[in-house]
């Protein structure tokens, strides 16, 4: 696979299309989804597409005439709501939850006040700075940059609002590093960058499928905690499923899980809710993911395996539920 460019032109047509790639600093996992979706759909008996999203190119896709289409787009406009306002409007079946789900869960700040507001489920304590604020911190004395971000405690967490897949995410120990973390998340003008206590303990992942749970995914990963190279590049990040942390605990979390789909309204398609646990089991959520991956790392396929359910049989269910 081409992994930084893929020929549409070399098309041929199907009912059936998987968006993927796009224009996001989340391309190259998207890319490996749409492969392994695709293959898995055909598998299953599916004859399809691949298609490398392009924003500027809407109505050329528009135009190609899909009857279904399987959204393998991870961040950027894949996730934020565009793709999918896009296919609303134009009628078309598609993968996974609607426009306003889509651009509320894609932005982390959001999704947490809304869980906050709404559930009874813990969210970590945190600050927030919009990138177009940033010149302001860097004008002040040094000393007194982030007095207001390190009352939140070390280790804290620094990461973008509004991108996944750890892009941007640093673990900050002291203050002294915080300056560096900062500008490794200011990925975007319009970027917020969130400032969030750090919940040291477990790892926790709920994969849903319309709303329900499938199962819990404990990840321990040997770096600081799971970030990209973790996710994507490394063999010795553990996978448990279930979670190792008894039926009880694995149990509540779903439950959890599931109260936070239903106050975000994402109970379209396959989901997944990211959560840390304490040394105590007290879990705490983190954020949704609306367009899970699906690459040979992915959590989604490992807890629906777990579940009975095969890879292609999985990715079939999903485009079926297409609407």
């Amino acid at each position: 696979m081409n992994s930084t460019y893929c020929d549409n032109d070399s098309i041929r047509h199907h009912d059936c299309v998987v968006l993927y790639g796009g224009e996001s600093e989340e391309r190259e996992v998207s890319l490996h989804s749409g492969e392994n979706v695709a293959q898995a759909l055909r598998k299953a008996g599916i004859e399809t597409d691949l298609y490398d999203w392009n924003p500027a190119k809407m109505r050329e896709f528009l135009a190609l005439g899909y009857k279904k289409v399987f959204i393998a787009l991870h961040g950027g406009t894949g996730e934020n709501g565009m793709v999918q306002a896009m296919l609303e409007m134009a009628a078309i079946p598609f993968t996974g939850v609607r426009m306003r789900t889509a651009a509320i869960c894609i932005d982390k700040l959001a999704s947490k006040t809304i869980v906050s507001g709404l559930t009874n489920v813990n969210v970590p304590a945190g600050k927030s700075l919009a990138v177009s604020q940033l010149d302001d911190r860097w004008n002040m004395p040094e000393n007194d940059r982030w007095r207001d971000v390190e009352a939140i405690g070390y280790p804290l967490i620094v990461k973008p609002s509004r991108n996944g897949s750890s892009v941007g995410v640093s673990w900050v120990e002291r203050y002294e590093e915080i300056d560096d973390a900062v500008r490794a998340a200011a990925i975007a003008p319009d970027e917020i960058i969130l400032f969030e206590q750090c919940i040291c303990g477990h790892e926790l992942t709920v994969a849903m499928l319309n709303g329900k749970a499938l199962g819990v995914c404990r990840i321990i990963p040997k770096t600081k905690f799971y970030d990209y190279e973790a996710k994507y590049n490394r063999d010795d990040t553990q996978y448990l499923t279930p979670s190792g942390l008894g039926d009880d605990f694995d149990g509540d979390l779903c439950k959890k899980a599931e109260e936070v789909a239903r106050a975000l309204d994402c109970c379209d398609g396959v989901v997944r809710i990211d959560f840390l646990a304490n040394d105590n089991l007290d879990p705490y959520f983190l954020e949704v993911n609306t367009v899970p991956g699906m690459t040979s790392h992915s959590l989604v396929p490992k807890i629906a395996n777990q579940a009975g359910i095969e890879f292609h049989q999985l990715c079939k269910m999903i485009v079926d539920m297409a609407k």
